[in-house]
């Protein structure tokens, strides 16, 4: 049996010591929030984040984009904001929203279908298709081919704009605020017309709504057995949330965050997706000119599965621990493994594949309850 060398495991090992190298913060500007008073809102968090040098990707719905397009006072502070350092991107509510901005590439017919039925729904009224979202965007935040994008689509490649470009997705559990970029490619069929491929570089946030949900993001920051394992850290709130953290004093969330991620390599979202090109499976990888691996689910509960290469090659697959005691090992050919993690501890566990002509993969997994 092959054997992975003392050198290699002490190399990869010793990238655990640290914490992510990037940090972002955006700020979803929504529909319904489109008014004086939030924008005003928005400058005071600009002002506060600038003051800790955490610049924000702020992504404004069409709403907004109009909003501030009709008053040149407004013009002008979304300039004072990009010479700052703040980035200006796209956040759309598609038709599957409670609340839909208004504006799609769905075929009428299917609109309706998708709307959502609850009684606290307050969805648009078909307005136009995506394209005077975009004209307006580009005048307001130019660099179109670069622009950030975030949405609420159950379907992104209906209303994406058809050019690549960067986007932010995530979730509400504090976990998904940790990833690397990753390449997605978004394609669809509604009726017979087909929408895409696009392909995007993306990276991952977690909503802030309580302090609760900080400082749990803060704990498994400082915790580098699970953070090392990713590139970024990154967290979304939107600014009626703002108002709502404002209000609580000193249990201001938005300000907890924003203090504590101060000098903790904080950019945009362009500027770490720019400076960090995506790879297909979102994990690093020990060589770029390796076959492609593909671990899933991520983070994983029960079983992980490894897809392995399409090729007629031999694997050694080997798994270890935080600590690093090798617990699993086995060789197999190319298709799936499904490994049993059942009795693993919860943490972060690094994948290495050995190929028959001597390469070396190395991916990492995270187990959670």
């Amino acid at each position: 049996m092959r054997t992975l060398s003392l050198i290699f495991l002490m190399h990869f090992f010793s990238l655990l010591a640290a914490q992510p190298q990037n940090s972002f913060f955006v700020i979803h500007c929504d529909p319904g929030y489109a008014d004086n008073l939030h924008f005003r809102l928005l400058r005071e968090l600009a002002d506060s984040a600038i003051h800790y040098d955490v610049p924000l990707t702020m992504e404004f719905s069409p709403q907004w984009v109009r909003m501030i397009l009709a008053d040149s006072n407004k013009i002008r502070q979304v300039r004072r904001w990009q010479e700052e350092g703040h980035e200006i991107g796209a956040h759309h509510h598609g038709i599957y929203h409670c609340t839909w901005d208004s504006l799609t590439n769905y075929p009428d017919d299917s609109i309706a279908l998708h709307q959502p039925q609850s009684g606290r729904c307050d969805s648009g009224i078909h307005i136009s298709d995506m394209t005077i979202f975009w004209n307006q965007l580009d005048t307001l935040a130019g660099d179109s081919l670069l622009l950030t994008w975030g949405a609420s689509d159950e379907h992104p490649a209906v209303d994406l704009y058809p050019d690549p470009h960067y986007r932010t997705d995530g979730g509400r559990r504090s976990y998904q605020a940790f990833s690397n970029p990753y390449e997605q490619i978004h394609e669809t069929w509604i009726g017979n017309r087909q929408y895409g491929p696009y392909n995007t570089c993306q990276i991952d946030y977690c909503f802030l709504g309580t302090m609760d949900t900080v400082e749990q993001i803060i704990q498994l920051y400082e915790n580098s057995a699970f953070s090392s394992a990713y590139s970024t850290v990154g967290v979304v709130t939107h600014v009626f949330n703002y108002k709502e953290a404002r209000s609580k004093g000193s249990n201001n969330y938005v300000m907890r965050w924003i203090r504590f991620i101060s000098g903790k390599g904080c950019q945009t979202v362009r500027e770490i997706l720019r400076a960090n090109p995506c790879e297909s499976t979102g994990l690093a990888s020990s060589s770029t000119a390796s076959p492609a691996l593909r671990l899933y689910p991520l983070p994983f509960r029960d079983a992980l599965y490894m897809a392995l290469p399409e090729e007629s090659l031999r694997y050694e697959i080997f798994v270890y621990s935080i600590d690093g005691s090798m617990i699993y090992h086995e060789e197999k050919e190319s298709g799936i493994l499904r490994i049993d993690g059942n009795s693993w501890p919860d943490g972060l566990y690094l994948i290495f594949l050995e190929i028959a002509d001597g390469q070396i993969i190395l991916e990492r997994a995270i187990k959670i309850r």
